[in-house]
């Protein structure tokens, strides 16, 4: 095995790159291999192998050294080489190895188009599984879980052992819950961690027979493998074993940047290849840094290498140079520090932060900038503060992607499918741009006892459509079946993409994106992760086109780099749990709690946690071109002889501070910072209460329900058609439609900015941040005008409003915004729960108030009586209070109270009519 280590920033793409093509001198394309570990990583190789011999073929590609010159032979036929290279197997891990079982699918009793599914998707199915089984058999609830974290540990070793009694009785439960999970995939589906086994296997047998080791050398002569330090034992051992087999095995990698743990990744895989392999010459031109970051990781890398070798050693840091045209770069650690408690230092730290960002503004835009933090739990305390700075900003992996009205769009047209009578979806399918039904018809086909005969006769080309999707989810894998829904032309000769606009469609195809790198096999689980994902952490906002300064993890930021990075909050501890079990990597030995071996394996596994933190650290350091600030804020406390800086165990400040004393370094530049003498921390608006601090029972979750299981009384109301409106003359108001808008994209960008900002509790003074906002960017221009001049005077209204009309917001004693509710309804003919949000809920003294906000045209209270009477009956059977409703119009500057008694004659009626409808 050939092995080259390769630092953050040194080209190993592009060795990687320069590596296949002298290969291509003595193998076809299709008797190579490479593998890299995202999709993504996987096409951009596939595009860079192909533009190098088109620019070959050309006379244009200037080598960048000796190494790096190709061959004759692949010179000669670059042109042609260019077309074959786009049939190489240049994929994921799991890709490669799924290929490997296809083309040997018989050896192993397999069906040849075996289908892949994703890491979540087998996991659930296992999951399942392992619910039926505790059930079954009268277990502890808790059984399912553990058992869970067992199956996502197969990759550890090729076969796990037990070790003591409390892990061998573990191990009997979870090999018959294996069994099930093996019986309902029945063979004709494999998970990730199934493939890796099946390809160990695979190739085990292919050690004993000759047969079989000349068939796959028949079709591989050489593998190069990226990221190689991210591998799992048992991928090592699927890699190690094609080697013995007679393949050429190459891989690159930086033991400095293993830190994925917690993913199965184990270090210890690269250092085995480096140990037994043959070295290649490292990589060590940095192309990344400028000359100060160069010397001070240089440094970096130095310490640890002396002091923390078992993190990484002398061998795996060769220290780098930078490229002959760096800048000269600057790296700077901002302290904080004060006698006050570590979290009232924080603020402080948070505020620095923000200021030194934008005094970086005038060089650099706000996307060239990156913030770094260890923990999710950094975030909040740095969003304020950027906040309150007007910095714009976004949470990569931020909350709102799965959200948007577009993917929403797919997911219910994806359930009418599935079931074309599920009237929550087609009433959603029906209105949106697949059909783009009025109201009036959608209430027809609705209300029918069978909506699908309704919908034939009332729109029978949208029928056909339903008919169509039906077809296609009952025949094509759920990926394929996405992809043709949406670029197919079906809608009047146009596609669903061709109708939205390109925000909308970058959207989609980041969708699309997502979708195959998880490879669903049933439809059903891709539509549950996207419910799930609604409001997680995961894909935010894609990495291109939006101009502000973006928030990542550490571990998120691997393999990404930007001119400006600073990383925030170094002081915070991390938790220290303990594991029910603990898996040694490669041996597969285990020992669960209360085990011999137990403190042992513990031991072992926190050792390690604590090695990678310096590998965590260096990918963090090393993300930045040219400038570096490194930040935190330290308690001092009085030790006898003075004050000392105080650190919570387990800190990455801690580590650079105390271990490395960084301050004394002379690669970088120190600034202390007094608490006590620096500016109070800019504020925001007073941020009002949420969701966290409400009664759990407005949260709880609820069993599914006959018809409709969870619905909403804006639902409810987008059933019946409002009746039209009317002028001064007492006619029908026909508005005028502006060429490049679309009134209805107005009038809800306008309500949903409205209500963000006021929930917000956002002045004047944020307006701006309003307009930065994704519903704003989508608009044309002469839309995107109406709604700023809209929102503005909507906002206006209500801040005239506030202190008048409406109790200020320093007058309340209690303040809720965006306030949930859930409220359970049975009747004899309705058994449903309703949902929907509360704009605001607040106290004045003794009285309740519950606040809706509106920005209709005209005054209509009537449409909205069962909409508060919900919302007041889920307070008061949540909480036991009667609080006062108020509709507040802020196109009118009228706030229209409610009284008791009309809510609940509205209540009934509104039951009355949902039951019927």
């Amino acid at each position: 095995m050939k092995v080259r280590i390769a630092s953050a920033g040194t080209g190993k793409t592009y060795a990687l790159t320069s590596r296949f093509t002298a290969a291509l001198a003595e193998h076809p394309p299709y008797r190579l291999a490479a593998v890299t570990f995202t999709r993504s990583a996987a096409a951009e190789l596939k595009a860079r192998l192909r533009e190098r011999l088109l620019a070959i073929a050309a006379g244009r590609f200037q080598p960048s050294g000796a190494e790096d010159v190709p061959p004759e032979a692949v010179v000669r036929r670059a042109g042609a080489l260019a077309t074959e290279v786009l049939g190489a197997t240049v994929t994921t891990i799991h890709g490669f190895f799924a290929e490997l079982l296809r083309q040997n699918a018989l050896a192993l009793g397999l069906e040849p188009d075996f289908l892949r599914i994703d890491a979540s998707e087998s996991q659930q199915i296992f999951a399942e599984e392992a619910r039926a089984y505790v059930y079954l058999n009268e277990e502890d609830d808790a059984l399912a879980e553990v058992l869970g974290r067992l199956f996502a540990k197969r990759s550890l070793a090729a076969e796990l052992r037990p070790q003591g009694e409390a892990a061998e009785a573990l191990w009997a439960h979870f090999r018959a819950v294996l069994e099930r999970y093996a019986r309902r995939l029945g063979g004709e589906a494999l998970g990730p961690a199934d493939i890796e086994l099946h390809a160990w296997r695979l190739l085990e047998r292919a050690g004993r027979e000759e047969a079989l080791a000349a068939r796959i050398r028949s079709r591989l002569a050489r593998v190069f493998v990226d990221e190689y330090q991210d591998t799992s034992p048992l991928q090592g051992r699927v890699f190690a074993a094609l080697e013995a087999l007679g393949v050429e095995v190459e891989v690159v990698g930086d033991p400095k940047q293993s830190i994925y743990a917690f993913r199965n990744a184990d270090v210890e895989v690269f250092r085995e290849a480096m140990r037994r392999g043959e070295p290649l010459p490292p990589l060590v031109t940095s192309w990344r840094h400028d000359r100060a970051l160069v010397r001070f990781l240089n440094r970096y890398v130095d310490w640890v290498a002396e002091e923390r070798p078992e993190a990484f050693a002398r061998a795996e840091a060769p220290p780098v140079e930078a490229r002959p045209d760096a800048g000269p770069g600057r790296v700077r650690l901002q302290l904080v520090q004060g006698e006050a408690r570590q979290d009232a230092l924080r603020p402080y730290e948070a505020d620095q932060l923000a200021r030194w960002l934008q005094e970086r503004h005038a060089e650099h835009a706000w996307r060239d900038m990156a913030v770094l933090v260890r923990s999710h739990s950094s975030v909040p305390l740095l969003v304020r503060a950027l906040a309150a700075h007007g910095l714009p900003h976004v949470v990569v992996g931020g909350r709102g992607f799965y959200d948007l009205i577009e993917v929403r769009d797919l997911v219910h047209a994806a359930r009418v499918a599935l079931d074309p009578r599920g009237r929550f979806s087609l009433a959603a399918f029906l209105r949106g741009p697949f059909a783009g039904l009025d109201l009036g018809r959608v209430e027809r086909v609705l209300a029918a006892e069978d909506p699908l005969a309704e919908l034939e006769r009332a729109a029978p080309e949208v029928a056909e459509r339903v008919d169509r999707l039906v077809r296609w989810v009952q025949t094509l894998r759920p990926l394929d079946f996405f992809e043709r829904m949406v670029r197919t032309p079906f809608l009047e000769g146009a596609s669903y993409l061709e109708r939205l606009e390109p925000p909308a469609r970058a959207n989609v195809d980041q969708l699309l994106f997502k979708l195959a790198s998880r490879r669903y096999g049933r439809l059903e689980f891709l539509l549950r992760d996207l419910e799930d994902l609604r409001g997680s952490d995961e894909a935010g906002v894609p990495e291109g086109g939006f101009d502000a300064v973006r928030i990542y993890t550490m571990h998120g930021s691997k393999g990404l780099e930007w001119p400006v990075v600073a990383v925030f909050d170094l002081n915070r501890g991390q938790p220290d749990g303990a594991e029910p079990f603990y898996v040694r990597p490669g041996s597969g030995e285990f020992a669960a709690e209360g085990d011999p071996d137990y403190p042992r394996f513990a031991a072992e596994w926190k050792e390690r946690e604590r090695q990678e933190a310096y590998r965590l650290l260096y990918v963090a350091l090393s993300r930045p071109r040219s400038r570096l600030l490194l930040s935190l804020s330290v308690q001092l406390k009085p030790d006898g002889e003075g004050l000392r800086p105080k650190f919570w165990r387990r800190t990455l400040g801690r580590t650079l501070i105390e271990e490395m004393n960084l301050a004394a370094w002379d690669a970088l530049e120190v600034e202390r910072l007094d608490a006590a003498r620096l500016p109070a921390p800019k504020a925001a608006a007073a941020a009002p209460r949420r969701a966290a601090d409400v009664d759990e029972r407005l949260r709880a979750p609820v069993e599914p329900l006959a018809r409709p299981p969870v619905y909403s009384p804006s639902a409810l109301k987008a059933e019946r058609p409002a009746p039209p409106e009317l002028d001064d003359e007492g006619d029908v108001a026909v508005e005028l439609e502006e060429p490049g808008v679309d009134p209805g994209l107005v009038a809800r960008t306008v309500g949903i900015l409205v209500h963000y900002a006021i929930g917000q509790d956002w002045g004047p003074e944020r307006l701006q941040d309003l307009w930065n906002q994704e519903a704003v960017q989508r608009l044309t221009e002469p839309e995107r005008t109406r709604v700023k001049t809209e929102v503005a005077q909507r906002l206006e209204t209500y801040w005239r409003l506030l202190g008048t009309e409406l109790p200020a917001l320093d007058e309340r004693d209690e303040d809720y915004a965006e306030f949930p509710l859930l409220l359970p309804t049975r009747t004899a003919r309705l058994d449903t729960v309703w949902e929907g949000v509360i704009d605001r809920l607040y106290r004045v003294g003794d009285v309740w108030v519950l606040e809706d906000y509106k920005t209709d045209r005209e005054l209509h209270p009537e449409r909205y009586h069962f909409q508060l009477a919900l919302y007041r009956r889920a307070v008061a059977a949540a909480w036991g209070i009667e609080p006062e409703a108020r509709l507040v119009y802020l196109r009118f500057g009228e706030v229209v109270p409610l009284e008791a008694q009309l809510l609940e004659e509205a209540f009934e009626r509104g039951t009355r009519e949902a039951e019927e409808v």
